[in-house]
């Protein structure tokens, strides 16, 4: 973090009361003038300004008017609406409390009243503690997970199950070299906790305009499976840095029997990257879908990629599966919901988040950044919007597929794709 930025976040009590009420005004201006909806999601836009500006007017500190501005975006129900602290920008990789640059190296996801690990990174704090797969993750620092699932309930516009992944990753990481107190149930039900220290999060660090930090991956490989080739490639977000290394990819796995993306933990990005992608494979000219704004719309349209880096190419014309769950969102949503639609790809894996609305960023007067949708999108005849993505051929993993590293899911694509190949 800067030195502005700290300073900055030592300082919340020093914001003036008229900057503080210029920035609620502005923030309800922008989605007054530039909401997709005209009715607001039949909310009352005008009412609920009427109700909350006074105590904006009246706030004492800055996390105060945040605490004010945020209840104001949560009475639309809505996804892409949210307040990002200054203090949170421009880290150039240092993170935030919105996006931490340190981590234990756990993913989890929550099943049956329970935080199931699903993954530990190689290399990790937690890998190195012994930490596994399939253990259930049972407290934090002493505490029990209660507040983080109170936290995930006011995340109303997202399904439980994405909003509880989002708080819990936020709950267990935090500061590069800091340290917490986790406590699981292991396999056999013992009770282990362990002391962790967070270590620097993999990926390329990537500040966008009006976001946290962000740390981009992408790993792509070759599987093997009844005599047939299929390429396999991650990738955690839709953002331009990640391009070339995309794009290198599909070259690689061009000549393998079938493709797989898998979107699990995407969480969404640069929407016109998707069309981008998408060109890698059709032959024609196409479209996943259209984004309708107030005033008219717009089509994601989707060229044939011919010339990829330099070299001349043909599209990728043979079988793509796309695996999602509930931790695929925004941009994600967009294009498997765009690929599904126009019969390109086969989604395997449960429902995305429905949080697939496009949106734009309004710096506010204080400095904070508005987060604020100004379209939805409509692919297939409905919205994605809550509803979000459902898969062609739905695979819900157990706490056994993920103890013993059965990616179910996977192997459902793998062996579609390889009927469909031959």
């Amino acid at each position: 973090m800067s030195f502005l930025a700290a300073a900055l976040a030592l300082l919340p009590s020093l914001q003036a009361p008229e900057l503080g009420l210029e920035s609620f005004d502005a923030a309800w201006s922008a989605i007054d003038a530039q909401h997709f909806d005209p009715t607001f999601h039949g909310v009352d836009w005008a009412g609920v300004r009427a109700e909350l500006r006074p105590r904006a007017a009246a706030a004492k500190d800055l996390e105060e008017l945040r605490g004010v501005i945020r209840e104001m975006l949560a009475r639309l129900g809505q996804s892409h609406f949210q307040l990002t602290p200054r203090e949170a920008m421009g880290t150039g990789g240092a993170g935030s409390s919105a996006s931490p640059a340190g981590t234990v190296g756990l993913d989890l996801r929550w099943m049956d009243g329970a935080a199931i690990v699903v993954a530990v990174e190689p290399e990790s704090a937690a890998a190195e503690a012994g930490v596994r797969p399939g253990w259930r993750l049972e407290g934090l620092d002493g505490q029990g997970l209660d507040a983080v699932r109170e936290r995930a309930t006011r995340r109303a516009h997202l399904r439980p199950e994405t909003a509880f992944w989002k708080e819990s990753l936020l709950a267990v990481d935090g500061p590069l070299d800091s340290a917490v107190r986790l406590t699981f149930r292991d396999l056999a039900e013992e009770r282990r906790e362990l002391e962790l220290v967070r270590r620097a999060r993999a990926g390329k660090p990537f500040d966008f305009p009006g976001l946290p930090t962000m740390f981009l991956r992408a790993r792509r490989n070759i599987l093997e499976h009844e005599e047939r080739s299929i390429g396999v490639l991650f990738f955690s977000n839709w953002f331009r840095p990640l391009e070339r290394e995309l794009d290198e990819a599909l070259l690689e796995l061009r000549g393998c029997d079938g493709i797989v993306l898998d979107l699990r933990g995407n969480t969404g990005g640069d929407g016109t990257l998707t069309t981008d992608l998408a060109g890698h494979f059709f032959d024609e000219p196409a479209t996943l879908g259209t984004m309708r704004m107030r005033d008219g719309a717009s089509e994601f349209t989707v060229r044939p990629r011919r010339r990829i880096l330099g070299q001349e190419v043909e599209p990728y014309l043979g079988p793509l599966a796309i695996l999602v769950d509930e931790t695929t969102g925004s941009s994600s949503e967009v294009f498997t919901g765009g690929m599904q639609a126009a019969g390109r790809a086969r989604v395997f894996g449960t429902r995305t988040s429905g949080a697939a609305l496009p949106a734009t960023l309004t710096r506010l007067p204080n400095g904070d950044f508005l987060l604020h949708a100004i379209a939805e999108f409509i692919t297939g005849g409905h919205t994605l919007e809550g509803g979000g993505v459902e898969p062609d051929e739905p695979v819900t993993p157990t706490r056994a597929d993920w103890a013993t590293g059965h990616d179910r899911a996977l192997e459902a694509a793998c062996a579609w794709l390889a009927h469909e190949s031959r």
